[in-house]
C-alpha cells in the first residue's frame, strides 16, 4: 500500500522520472550529499570534477544507487524530501483539499475516487500532472489504483507534449542561428565586394585621368 511505502519504494514507482526529479535537486546533491558522501562519490564518480557532472552522469549514477545500494533508503529520503520542499505549494494545495475531507487527513486509507478525481484535475490545472503525479507518490497521497493509472498516463502524455515543443523549439532555433549564420556570411561577402568595387572604381577613375593627361601631352607634341 503506498501509504506505508517506504521512500526508497517510491522512489522505484518514479524510476522513469528520475531525470526530471534529478534536475530540481541537482544542486542540493551536488552541493551537499556528494559533499559528504565519499563512499559514493568514489563509487560512482572517481576521479571526475563533480562542478562538472553531466546531468546524465547524476541520474545514471543515482538511479543504480536507489535500486542498489544498500543505503538506498537514505538516498530516496533526500531526494524526496529536497523535491517536495522545492514544491511547497503542492502541498499547500493537497492539504487544503484534504483538509475539506477529514480535519485529520494522515489518517485517511483511500480517498473517494470521484473526489480523488476532483482533487487531481484542480492540481493538474495548476501546476501540471506531471508534478501532481510525482507529488501525490512522493507524498503517499491515498488515491484509489485507478486514479493513479490515470494519472500516471496523463503525466507521461503531459511530458511527451513538453518534449515536442521542446524539440520545436531546438529546431527553431537551429534553423534561426542556421539563417543568422548566412545572412552574416553574405553580409561579409557583400561588404567585401563593395570595397573591391570602391577600389576598382577609383582605380579606374585613375587610370582615366592619367589616359587623358597622356592624350593632352600627345595632342599637344603633334600641333607644336
Amino acid at each position: 500500500m503506498l501509504k506505508d511505502a517506504t521512500y526508497k519504494e517510491k522512489s522505484k514507482m518514479l524510476i522513469s522520472w528520475m531525470p526530471q526529479i534529478i534536475e530540481e535537486v541537482k544542486k542540493d546533491l551536488k552541493h551537499e550529499h556528494l559533499k559528504n558522501d565519499f563512499k559514493f562519490v568514489k563509487k560512482y564518480f572517481l576521479g571526475k570534477n563533480l562542478n562538472k557532472l553531466t546531468n546524465e552522469e547524476i541520474v545514471n549514477a543515482y538511479t543504480l544507487a536507489l535500486e542498489q545500494e544498500e543505503n538506498g533508503e537514505k538516498i530516496a529520503e533526500f531526494i524526496i524530501n529536497r523535491w517536495l520542499l522545492k514544491n511547497a505549494e503542492l502541498y499547500d494545495y493537497f492539504e487544503g483539499a484534504l483538509l475539506q475531507i477529514s480535519n485529520d487527513f494522515t489518517q485517511l486509507t483511500e480517498i473517494e475516487a470521484d473526489k480523488s478525481q476532483q482533487i487531481v484535475e484542480g492540481a493538474a490545472s495548476q501546476y501540471g500532472a506531471v508534478r501532481t503525479y510525482l507529488f501525490s507518490v512522493m507524498n503517499s497521497v491515498v488515491f484509489p489504483k485507478e486514479i493513479y493509472e490515470k494519472l500516471n498516463k496523463r503525466a507521461e502524455e503531459e511530458q511527451k507534449a513538453l518534449a515536442a515543443v521542446e524539440d520545436a523549439q531546438d529546431e527553431h532555433l537551429s534553423q534561426q542561428s542556421l539563417k543568422d549564420y548566412y545572412e552574416e556570411q553574405i553580409a561579409r561577402l557583400a561588404d567585401k565586394y563593395e570595397k573591391k568595387l570602391i577600389g576598382m572604381q577609383k582605380k579606374y577613375i585613375q587610370d582615366t585621368e592619367s589616359l587623358k593627361k597622356q592624350m593632352a601631352l600627345l595632342q599637344k607634341r603633334l600641333n607644336g
